[in-house]
């Protein structure tokens, strides 16, 4: 590439979206940074409980700068996920790549770095173990019928009914409890799917003993229709069932 000829009308594409990654990337890394200073208050915060000899001017600082958040005057951010990471890393190597076959071979080196960056966030992914991470994350298949960017709509295996939906967020969090402000995207999203049905059920579970088997926040979305014989927790229709069941068995 030389200064009489310029980069071209592609290679100025390519750069224009090399600076909109940049930014991106420099998006992730403050959003990270401001994500584990909040997690260090919220773990600072706790050990005051139960720590024996914390200063009390520390602790009265600590509960102090918790109550920024808990108040809502400071913003709790949003932990970024493996799937954000992970679909940023695949971006930077398609365009890299991109330069490096128009010439620019200096690029080959942020390929190097972002196939790095990739590998460790699909290893953390894998060794969680987490289906809907996985699924978040494009390595395990599902059926996407709704994409919001941080949160999925997704087909279960084995649906109550044809229009059963799951919502699921990106980000990992174990149930409906652990992170409000996640819990109330996700919410959203699921009332947006159920406005299209006249009659639904929104459903999550926290814990074994409400039946909870994955351990990533997700809400059932389950059209309903009159006489449907959906037997669901803690209905009339699972009393029914139940009945119908017994009496069966005499």
């Amino acid at each position: 590439m030389t200064a009489d000829t310029g980069p071209g009308p592609r290679g100025l594409d390519l750069y224009r979206q090399l600076a909109d990654l940049q930014h991106e990337s420099d998006r992730l890394r403050v959003a990270a940074a401001a994500r584990m200073a909040f997690e260090d208050v919220v773990a600072r915060h706790n050990e005051i409980g139960w720590k024996d000899g914390v200063d009390p001017r520390e602790a009265e600082a600590i509960r102090e700068e918790a109550a920024e958040y808990l108040s809502g005057r400071r913003p709790v951010p949003l932990p970024i996920s493996s799937a954000e990471l992970i679909a940023h890393a695949r971006r930077r190597i398609e365009v890299l790549g991109r330069l490096v076959e128009a010439g620019v071979e200096e690029a080959a080196e942020g390929i190097a770095e972002a196939e790095a960056e990739l590998a460790d966030e699909l290893r953390k992914v894998e060794a969680a173990g987490c289906v809907f991470c996985s699924i978040a994350a494009g390595i395990a298949p599902a059926t996407v019928v709704r994409d919001w960017g941080d949160v999925l709509a997704i087909r279960p295996r084995g649906g109550v009914n044809e229009g059963h939906l799951l919502v699921i967020p990106r980000t990992h969090v174990e149930n409906a409890g652990t992170d409000p402000k996640v819990s109330g995207r996700v919410m959203e999203c699921a009332a947006e799917l159920m406005a299209e049905h006249p009659a639904a059920n929104i459903i999550t579970s926290k814990g074994a003993e409400a039946t909870q088997t994955v351990y990533h926040l997700h809400m059932h979305v389950v059209p309903r229709a009159a006489e449907d014989g959906l037997p669901l927790p803690w209905t009339p229709q699972q009393t029914a069932a139940a009945a119908r069941q017994t009496e069966g068995e005499k």
